[in-house]
């Protein structure tokens, strides 16, 4: 069923809601280099300097951060993505949803689902315009959403000082398949994963955008083994909304840390968003059954339609983002 309208829409609104809205969202991709840039500093300022007391009050916003739990950052979250600031993120992307599936109708199947979301990019921009839609809409998830919904994150992202706070908003939890097992067979246990993970965003380009996704069929087992259900979800602009320096050996490098490791940039040739058009566009669930060891062909069956699924979404919706018209999707 292709929606000929969004679910949710969000104009561009006035030129202070514009600007208010970038400075919100520049927040969160300033993020990822300010805090790796404060974090080291601090760190070779106190080895060179131990007794300085400059150098401890560099260290305070780290010491902070490790002693601030999660739980407590994600109680501002509905404050927060309900604020006048970050109601604007959304018109400074024009934004746009189209949901082949309701918030309200996933909420009241009383199901567990694993929203598997794509691309990556350097920072989900579209996610977080999702966050925002959900918490200020009626039918959306509201406060629930960190407990209902949370996203899946590498490792190192849920434990770097600062950055770990600042997208803690969103409930992240360990991207580990035994965190994500144990969250799926438990009552109110969804999830949202980007299955293709950070590499992904070092291979799109004007021309084609790429997933990874043909051998990362591990979610599919899990969803299978604990009885949820599987939603894809693709997000039209995450990977134009900044430029990356796409070389070779940072791609390799990413992947062993389990986080990106790149220059990257936007407007004004700084970390911050570039005012493009973003669309989330979420499918309807696959209908997966319950199957407590699921054989390779169950496995094999079910990837072969999500990806099938993926690709319609795509190919069904790219006509509605002008920067998306003429690209190809390649699944790899």
């Amino acid at each position: 069923m292709v929606l000929s309208e969004p679910t949710r829409s969000y104009p561009g609104g006035t030129a202070l809601e514009r600007n208010v809205g970038f400075l919100a969202a520049s927040v969160f991709s300033v993020a990822y280099v300010a805090a790796p840039i404060h974090v080291f500093l601090a760190l070779g300022v106190t080895v060179r300097h131990p007794f300085w007391w400059g150098a401890w009050l560099m260290n305070l916003p780290i010491l902070v951060s490790f002693m601030l739990p999660s739980r407590l950052v994600e109680r501002f979250s509905n404050p927060l993505f309900c604020s006048w600031p970050m109601r604007q993120i959304p018109k400074y992307f024009e934004y746009e949803e189209y949901h082949e599936t309701t918030d309200s109708e996933l909420r009241s199947t009383g199901k567990n689902y694993l929203v598997g979301a794509h691309p990556h990019g350097v920072f989900s921009f579209a996610g977080v315009c999702a966050a925002v839609a959900t918490h200020s809409s009626p039918d959306g998830f509201g406060a629930a959403l960190p407990e209902e919904a949370p996203t899946a994150a590498a490792s190192v992202v849920k434990l770097f000082p600062i950055l770990k706070d600042v997208l803690a908003v969103f409930g992240l939890i360990d991207a580990s398949s035994s965190t994500l097992s144990k969250r799926l067979s438990r009552p109110r246990g969804s999830l949202v994963l980007y299955i293709g993970g950070m590499i992904e965003l070092f291979y799109s380009s004007p021309k084609k955008e790429v997933v990874f996704l043909k051998q990362r069929k591990g979610f599919i087992k899990l969803a299978l083994r604990a009885g949820a259900d599987v939603v894809p979800v693709y997000m039209f602009g995450n990977t134009t909304v900044l430029s990356v320096l796409a070389w070779g050996p940072l791609a390799s490098l990413s992947r062993s840390l389990g986080m990106s490791v790149t220059l990257f940039w936007g407007r004004f040739g700084l970390p911050m968003p570039k005012p493009v058009r973003l669309t989330y566009v979420r499918g309807r669930p696959l209908g997966m059954p319950h199957i407590e060891n699921p054989s390779p062909e169950d496995i094999e069956k079910w990837h072969a339609t999500y990806c099938e699924k993926l690709t319609e979404l795509f190919e069904s919706y790219k006509g509605r983002n002008p920067d998306y018209k003429h690209k190809d999707l390649i699944i790899k």
